[in-house]
């Protein structure tokens, strides 16, 4: 197999001891845009924090972090959300919501949706994206909310629940993300199996989304079913930019310390908010 650069080195760092200590390694030298830590009023009337990057104020894009909807952290995703902010023009807010197993479907969802609105009273344009889980919550919020929205940053979304998919086979014990990791946070966020469109929204309706920006990782058990997303978009009539990033394994976007292509993606993505939707 053959890896982008720094890939393998990022595979041989192996497990941190926790959240903090891998957030701490991965932000270290990464460009800081100026940021506020906030708080907003989550689904169930709960405060949840959240951390807004000032990149210029041509829109706000609202950024929610991946971690299987059961971990995850705005501190994780700094890289990605400052490094968007900064090259975009647009300020970048990045939130936290309520996480699986203690807090299943649809809690998460409906803080994404708390959070949508708070961000809608202030007024201004407004696009949506995330990470991996985050990059699901972003299509279900898009595909229940009012609020209009300009448009979609998805990196390596999850967006299906099929299991026997090619990338699924080829990729099953990794690297990096395993089939049977998989199972178990979807048994955590959904431990009923509803299996709604809006935990797997290539099940939904997907007419009238907004413009989408779709980057998947290629050694990554979730790339097919985000060629399927980009696929089942385009034939709904949502204009759709896709890109599989070669090389690259799932969650590569926000270790830019070793990984240069996780600073391409996020060019990738800034542009798009910058030129496509401003």
């Amino acid at each position: 197999m053959s890896y982008a650069e720094g890939i393998a080195e990022m595979i041989a760092l192996g497990d941190f001891p926790s959240p903090e200590v891998a957030a701490a390694y991965w932000n270290e030298g990464v460009p800081e845009a100026p940021f506020e830590d906030l708080t907003y009023t989550g689904g169930a009337g709960q405060p949840q924090r959240a951390r807004l990057y000032r990149g210029g104020g041509a829109g706000t894009l609202l950024y929610i972090h991946g971690g299987g909807w059961a971990g995850g952290s705005i501190e994780l995703h700094q890289p990605s959300a400052a490094g968007m902010a900064l090259q975009s023009g647009w300020d970048v807010l990045s939130i936290s919501y309520r996480l699986a197993p203690a807090h299943p479907f649809p809690a998460g969802l409906e803080d994404c949706r708390a959070a949508l609105d708070f961000l809608a009273a202030k007024g201004g344009k407004i696009a949506i994206g995330g990470a991996s889980a985050g990059a699901n919550l972003a299509v279900a919020t898009s595909l229940s909310t009012d609020v209009p929205l300009a448009g979609m940053v998805l990196f390596y979304g999850v967006y299906g629940d099929d299991f026997e998919t090619e990338s699924y086979r080829r990729h099953e014990a990794g690297p990096g993300l395993t089939r049977a990791r998989m199972q178990e946070l979807f048994a955590m966020y959904d431990p009923g199996q509803s299996r709604d469109a809006l935990i797997a929204p290539l099940k939904a309706d997907l007419h009238g989304l907004p413009p989408a920006l779709l980057i998947a990782a290629e050694v990554d058990v979730l790339r097919s079913e985000n060629e399927a997303m980009a696929d089942a978009l385009q034939n709904a009539g949502v204009p759709t930019t896709w890109h599989v990033e070669p090389g690259v394994t799932h969650g590569f976007i926000n270790r830019g310390r070793l990984v240069p292509a996780a600073e391409a993606c996020i060019t990738r993505a800034a542009h798009f908010l910058k030129e496509t939707l401003t």
